[in-house]
């Protein structure tokens, strides 16, 4: 059967079209298989990193389970354990308590005793509450199991047991530890015994260690526990962070399942599919895992417990058809597959557009030549330029048309729809969201849509054979130019550039090329997508990096890398580089008075202040909290920083009005400078730190240089912070009294509580030297909670004695007022030890209650209803306002002693303790001073009519039998001695 000869064509047109998709479809899937396999690569590597990370976060754990084991061990050597006694058990745990908290993983931490299993333990419950158990053991005269519950106050009677029989020698724990004479180990998980009667015992893990005395005989052993659901929840937090599920096998003649989403309370057997896998060598590499219907990655590491445990610690991730990173390169390559597909079509559609034009005339030729019947006629256009033939090939074509029966109106149908091919193409082009281009080998352009047209502002007739390159800004062409290279060496290239805009706009891109090559012709299609946005987060986020969330300053790291660079100049100019940090003084009381929203905003307030006072070319930054870090350049001497210091001083002191309140702040300032007081960033930064806090100590409102005795002050400051934590459960804290007087009489009226610390090798430790360090980290709190106590204790002593009813003072501390009730602790305190309100005096500092004087007065009437007596001290040197002590229900005003000591000299000074005493009349108020040493002060202030004096001219602080004794005495003051 014939056809005619436009289906012929049409036919060659479609096959040649198919040929070209039919290479660019094989080209695509070589480069698809090539971006699977570097991404599996990519998962396994990932997943090796996590594992790596995820096995040095265990070790960790396991190595701080073992020093706190040897913490626990050091305390207890030094203990005495007279047969055994629960007070030196409990004295261990409540010395290794702190050890104990910093590790929330731990579970539990135990004491046995040789002779009677005597067992002391620490128990962290699964709500967080902290028990201290004290097990009697075998002792014959035992009655019962003591428990008590860590709060606020340290560790409360909290239930007792009958004596149940459990003897901890009789525990894995113990027997091991007495088999390893000297290292510890880590026993295989076992079940543990609970406490209490309730719930089911969980399965744990110990590390154990004999304690021996010095001269290695067995005083017991010590255990420090991991139970399963802690071990568990560390697990899923690793599991979260590193983004893989973890398992534990622990190995050993019956491997289990110790660590896994399933494990709760006890263990399980290792799953058949991951004891297959772990059984098969595979190296140290991942390896997929089957567990049912899923695939996983998989690696394994072995860690080897002390002892001679092993755990095999294995890694997963699931592994589906198309994971994470390589679903992303796929979506990338659908994108690049849609561009080569369309482009495919768009070469295909100029090719029947290039053959379509001369089959037309070659049609109407053929027509022509059938009509007059003479070869001649038989020449194509000359406009195509392409085809010319002989009289010979046109007899043949005739021939050909004639037993065809080709007609004009066929050709013109196949032109029309190669045409509407073309055009659709086109249309689907110019639908793509970013731009599209066809470049041949030499990178100028043969086909585009019509976004590169909107991007550049060019015309299709600026645009046709321009080479890709020149649409770029000239620092940029150089770059992509290699690329494109690249592309067309190596079939696909990703690159980052930018279009060029008439005005000089830049619009920053994300190209795609992928080269091709037909028939020996090369060329490349791309996508190019617009990533202006992206690159404007990317921006956000490298300041956001760099620079303080609240304040917009520099951080601490942008200016230690400012910092480093500038020292690296100073070392070639000689000149000075400066740190100065500075500390907002007393900032706390500001955030827990008004709250931290409006110190967020006294903090932005402040930095601008100290922006607008720096001298340009400086750099202010924030350090964190309330602290700032100055960084000076180019100085010539280390006066010019400490010029500036002050000059920010000044700024920060005027009044900051904010939200309808005045706030006063003042600042302290530590300086250190290159090279004198350091060479590195660290160095400077801490130097400077110590500086500050010199500056704190002067008085505040200061600023401070350093030095390098300052360094050594800092390290015995660190030792003593450690030994202060150690005292009171050490008993090293004592109180002592010091009477108070009435001027009147003589006699002696009440006295006022003061700590002292007595260590067995520094001796007497004055309180100037420790209480600022027990403030700064924060010892306050349970040390002044222990004074109170003791007072109150010692005071109820004394009533119950039969003296007389003599009123007990105790200091209250910053912390205490600002992180606590100040109403419910102190009449919780009497309560439990049975003490009469008013017999406990409470002296608060002016500057404190001055800070939020509503505060204070709803406490000190909650107080003064009770009964406590109320004094304010130091008053005189805080900067409270006045009109507000008449609403403060208060006893007595409490003259600072640098008044007192002074004012036989100083006129000022003199004048100052007359105006408080008459003040404190005039309000009904009671006057005592403080600080006296002479009769000379004694006379002055009988003359002034003070009430009451203290000092170390009727007496210094003595112990609370010396007081008892002066009082049943009837000691007085010689009022003869200070008559006038």
């Amino acid at each position: 059967m014939q056809k005619p000869v436009g289906s012929f064509f049409q036919a060659l047109v479609r096959n040649v079209g198919k040929l070209v998709l039919a290479v660019g479809i094989a080209a695509l899937a070589g480069t698809a298989w090539l971006a699977i396999s570097h991404t599996r690569e990519a998962a396994q590597r990932d997943l090796m990193q996590a594992l790596d990370r995820s096995e040095e976060r265990l070790r960790m754990l396991l190595e701080a389970t073992e020093m706190t084991a040897a913490s626990v061990e050091r305390v207890a050597r030094g203990a005495e354990f007279a047969d055994g006694n629960a007070a030196g058990l409990r004295r261990v745990l409540e010395m290794s308590l702190s050890a104990f908290e910093q590790r929330p993983e731990l579970s539990y931490l135990g004491v046995v005793l040789d002779r009677y299993g005597e067992y002391g333990t620490l128990e962290r419950t699964a709500q967080g509450d902290i028990l201290l158990w004290l097990h009697p053991g075998t002792r014959p005269d035992a009655v019962r199991i003591e428990n008590f519950l860590l709060t606020d106050r340290g560790f409360e009677p909290h239930a007792t047991q009958p004596v149940s029989g459990y003897d901890a020698r009789q525990r894995p724990f113990y027997q091991a530890a007495q088999r390893r004479t000297q290292q510890g180990l880590w026993l295989p998980s076992y079940q543990w015994l609970l406490h209490t009667r309730e719930g089911t015992p969980p399965w744990g893990l110990s590390y154990v260690k004999a304690l021996r005395d010095a001269q290695g005989g067995l005083i017991g052993a010590l255990d420090v526990d991991i139970d399963l659901p802690a071990l568990n929840r560390f697990l899923r937090y690793l599991s979260s962070e590193y983004g893989v599920q973890l398992q534990i096998v622990e190995q050993g003649a019956n491997p289990r399942l110790i660590g896994d989403l399933a494990v709760d309370a006890h263990p399980l057997a290792v799953p058949e599919a991951l004891a297959a896998w772990l059984q098969r060598p595979g190296g140290a590499g991942a390896r997929k895992l089957r567990s049912g219907d899923t695939e996983h990655w998989a690696a394994s590491r072995t860690i080897e417990l002390k002892g001679g445990l092993p755990w095999t610690v294995v890694a997963t991730r699931q592994a589906p058809l198309i994971d994470g990173p390589l679903r992303t390169q796929l979506y990338q390559m659908a994108g690049m597959a849609l561009a080569m597909a369309l482009g495919l079509m768009l070469v295909a559609a100029r090719m029947a557009r290039r053959i379509g034009r001369p089959l037309a005339e070659l049609a109407q030729s053929v027509e022509r030549a059938g009509e007059s019947g003479t070869a001649d006629a038989l020449v194509l256009a000359p406009s195509s330029g392409q085809y010319r033939e002989t009289a010979r090939l046109g007899e043949a074509l005739v021939r050909m048309a004639d037993a065809l029966g080709l007609r004009e109106t066929q050709l013109a149908a196949q032109t029309a729809a190669l045409r509407q091919e073309r055009n659709y193409a086109d249309a689907v082009l110019n639908s793509l969201p970013g731009v599209f281009y066809h470049c041949d080998e030499n990178a100028r352009l043969q086909r585009w849509n019509r976004n590169l047209e909107q991007v550049t502002g060019m015309s299709a007739q600026q645009l046709e054979g321009m080479e890709l390159t020149r649409l770029m800004p000239v620092d940029e062409r150089e770059r992509a130019a290699a690329k494109i290279a690249e592309v067309l060496e190596t079939g696909m290239a990703h690159f980052e550039a930018s279009y060029e805009m008439s005005d000089g706009t830049r619009v920053p891109c994300l190209f795609t090329g992928v080269g091709f090559s037909h028939e020996g012709v090369r060329g490349f299609v791309g996508l190019g997508s617009d990533i202006s946005q992206r690159k404007r987060a990317e921006r956000r986020l490298r300041h956001l990096a760099t620079h303080d969330a609240l304040t917009d300053l520099p951080n601490r790291h942008l200016l230690q890398d400012r910092l480093q660079r500038l020292i690296a100049q100073a070392q070639v100019s000689g000149k000075t580089v400066a740190v100065l940090l500075l500390d907002l003084d007393r900032f706390k009381l500001v955030n827990d008075a008004y709250g931290h929203p409006f110190g967020d905003e006294v903090i932005k307030a402040i930095s601008a202040r100290l922006v607008a006072a720096l001298p340009e070319g400086h750099t202010v930054a924030r350090h964190g909290g309330d602290e700032f870090l100055v960084l000076l350049d180019g100085l010539y001497d280390v006066s010019q920083a400490q010029a500036i210091a002050e000059g920010l001083i000044a700024c920060i002191r005027p009044p900051l009005a904010l939200q309808g309140r005045e706030i006063h702040l003042s600042v302290s300032i530590g300086v250190s400078a290159y090279p004198q007081d350091g060479v590195d960033p660290e160095t400077l930064i801490r130097n400077a730190d110590q500086a500050m806090y010199r500056a704190k100590h002067g008085g505040r409102n200061t600023y401070a240089k350093f030095s390098p005795e300052m360094d050594e002050r800092m390290q015995e400051r660190v030792h003593l912070e450690t030994l202060l934590r150690l005292a009171p459960a050490a008993g090293q804290l004592r109180l002592v009294y010091q009477p108070k007087v009435n001027l009147c009489s003589g006699e002696i009226i009440g006295c006022e509580a003061l700590v002292r610390w007595h260590h067995p090798q520094l001796g007497l430790i004055p309180p100037g030297k420790f209480i600022p360090v027990a403030e700064e980290s924060g010892l306050i709190l349970p040390i002044s909670d222990w004074v109170l106590r003791t007072a109150c204790m010692q005071a109820r002593a004394w009533s119950d004695a039969g003296l007389p009813r003599i009123p007990v003072a105790v200091n209250i501390s910053a912390a205490q007022l600002l992180q606590q009730d100040l109403a419910q602790w102190a009449l919780g305190m009497l309560a439990e030890t049975g003490l009469a309100p008013e017999l406990l005096e409470l002296e608060l500092t002016e500057s404190l209650i001055a800070q939020d004087v509503e505060r204070m007065i709803a406490t000190f009437d909650q107080l003064k209803a009770a009964g406590v007596k109320l004094s304010i001290d130091d008053f005189g040197t805080g900067y409270s306002n006045l009109s507000h002590l008449k609403n403060f229900r208060v006893d007595t005003l409490k003259i600072d002693q640098s008044f007192v000591q002074n004012m036989l000299d100083k006129p000022d000074d003199a004048t100052i303790v007359r105006a408080v005493i008459t003040l404190a009349h005039n309000l009904r108020l009671k006057v005592i001073a403080e600080g006296v040493e002479t009769a000379e002060h004694c006379r002055m202030l009988r003359a002034h009519g003070c009430d009451e004096i203290q000092g170390y001219y009727f007496s210094k602080p003595v112990s609370a039998q010396e007081f008892e004794a002066m009082v049943r005495q009837g000691r007085r003051l010689r009022l003869d001695d200070i008559e006038p």
